[in-house]
């Protein structure tokens, strides 16, 4: 099964009708005006025609998140429908109805793992490839960028990720928290996703959230332990622009990152710019590569050479 999926990514990759808006971040961005710029761009309609499917099934389909992210595109006339399957089956047809008519699907933030498994138990999974495959524009941030790779450096396993936190007891969120004596006992995981962009997405890359743990170090140390594939690391305030066949970057104007000027290597200080780096495992050492500003997408991301699915899921 491993080498006929293999074969197919390379016959198939990359697809001209691939049009994505991918952040570093879910509710931090989204509504951004840049990043609502970017998406409607790549609609290629008027925002007033367009229609937003909403699918907020990484955090349990709570209607404060859902404002949040789509707030941005409200005020310019988008349309927006929300796909709620976190807590309740689909009404049958519902899905593929949505998401034939949807423009843009957005998905938020929040736990991968749960909202990947959810959309796989009620055939979602498919119904996502297809609206890829058909131009839709897809984004998100955080589990909204993880989830169209085939994997991702997730904290699923963050207890205040969970059920009981954000719907019974309307946990906050932990992105973004320092490191400290308080840290919490809980590990990044690979969560897989939905496989129509190759590669092992890190988001928050610049981050450290409530385990104490910065992401981009963590993150070396899966990718030694995954190191069939290739890491796509994506700063809290940047996004990766895919239309059809070929990438940009988008790095919020104002916000910290990793990227200075004459440096060939993140920098962590904050006192850089937000980017996207690739990282390869060559040898015994993790070696990141600054992604141009813009370029061919099949020279940036390639498919993997070996699939490890991680054991703690």
């Amino acid at each position: 099964m491993r080498a006929l999926y293999f074969a197919i990514m390379a016959a198939l990759w990359p697809t001209h009708a691939l049009r994505a808006v991918l952040g570093g971040s879910g509710s931090a961005i989204m509504h951004e005006p840049a990043i609502v710029d970017a998406v409607l761009k790549l609609a290629r309609k008027p925002a007033k025609e367009c229609l937003l499917c909403y699918l907020g099934t990484a955090t349990y389909d709570l209607a404060a998140n859902r404002e949040k992210q789509v707030s941005g595109f409200r005020s310019r006339g988008v349309a927006v429908e929300a796909l709620d399957v976190a807590r309740m089956p689909p009404t049958p047809g519902a899905v593929e109805a949505l998401l034939a008519r949807a423009d843009i699907v957005l998905v938020s933030g929040g736990n991968t793992l749960f909202a990947v498994d959810r959309w796989k138990r009620f055939g979602l999974d498919e119904e996502l490839r297809k609206a890829a495959q058909r131009g839709c524009v897809l984004t998100g941030g955080s589990a909204g960028a993880i989830c169209w790779f085939d994997a991702g450096h997730s904290d699923s396993a963050d207890p205040e990720s969970y059920t009981e936190a954000m719907v019974v007891s309307t946990g906050a969120s932990t992105q973004g928290a320092s490191a400290g004596s308080d840290a919490k006992p809980w590990e990044y995981i690979r969560c897989g996703g939905l496989g129509v962009l190759p590669g092992l997405c890190c988001p928050h890359h610049d981050r450290t959230q409530s385990n104490g743990v910065l992401r981009a170090v963590d993150f070396d140390g899966m990718l030694r332990r995954h190191n069939g594939e290739t890491g796509v690391c994506i700063d809290h305030f940047a996004a990766l622009v895919v239309d059809g066949a070929d990438y940009s970057i988008l790095s919020l104007e104002g916000k910290p990152g990793t990227a200075l000027d004459g440096r060939d290597a993140p920098d962590f200080t904050g006192a850089g710019t937000p980017w996207v780096w690739l990282k390869r495992v060559e040898g015994d050492a993790v070696v990141a590569t600054r992604l141009e500003p813009r370029g061919r997408l099949a020279d940036a991301l390639t498919p993997a050479t070996a699939i490890v699915e991680d054991p703690r899921v």
